[in-house]
């Protein structure tokens, strides 16, 4: 069985997270609402919330696949009660994703556990992460294997924050003139006036 994971060990976890998510517009909370019905938050739990999701951070007290299985089931729980408070429409989903900190690489014998949990889409995404090796470490990785693999924070470099709002492209005026006609006509009636139309005489030759 593992050792316990250290504050300072957790909290540089959440710095790597807290990176990444500040890159696609998630936010970290200071404050978490009172849940009924679900398990006490371990030490070090962090949440980072946007318009469009949440992302919780659940400490696990072993690498051992027991404890793994519980930590998933109490931390989508809380995670699960979270989303269910949201206020917003029904038409407008707002996901999950849990992220499970373990204090060190899975125990071979629970590695057919950890595929289970990262394959389950239910309630929300997860991913398990650990402390990097020392031998990983002095190769230059960073303190904590697996984080950039979590699902929309793994992004390249170059792409930059996104924003809360919708994003327009630009497009060429050719096609800005189609859509503002498409919104008029419709697309029924935008095809039959195409289809009326005469060939250009250009296009024949």
């Amino acid at each position: 069985m593992s050792k316990k994971i250290a504050s300072a060990d957790i909290a540089a976890c959440a710095d790597a997270l807290d990176h990444l998510c500040s890159r696609v517009a998630m936010v970290r909370q200071t404050n978490f609402p009172r849940l009924a019905n679900v398990a006490e938050p371990p030490d070090g739990m962090v949440l980072w919330s946007s318009a469009y999701a949440h992302l919780l951070l659940w400490p696990v007290a072993s690498n051992v696949g027991k404890a793994i299985a519980r930590a998933t089931d109490e931390g989508e729980g809380w995670l699960d009660a979270m989303l269910s408070r949201a206020d917003r429409p029904a038409k407008i989903p707002l996901d999950g994703y849990l992220v499970l900190a373990l204090p060190d690489a899975p125990e071979p014998e629970s590695e057919e556990e950890v595929r289970k949990v990262e394959l389950s889409a239910r309630i929300c995404r997860k991913h398990l992460v650990w402390p990097s090796l020392p031998e990983a470490l002095a190769d230059g990785a960073a303190p904590w294997a697996r984080v950039a693999d979590v699902t929309m924070l793994g992004l390249p470099d170059s792409i930059t924050a996104a924003g809360d709002g919708p994003y327009w492209p630009e497009i060429s005026s050719d096609a800005e003139a189609l859509w503002q006609e498409l919104q008029k006509m419709g697309a029924r009636s935008v095809a039959r006036s195409d289809a009326e139309d005469a060939i250009p005489v250009e296009k024949l030759a």
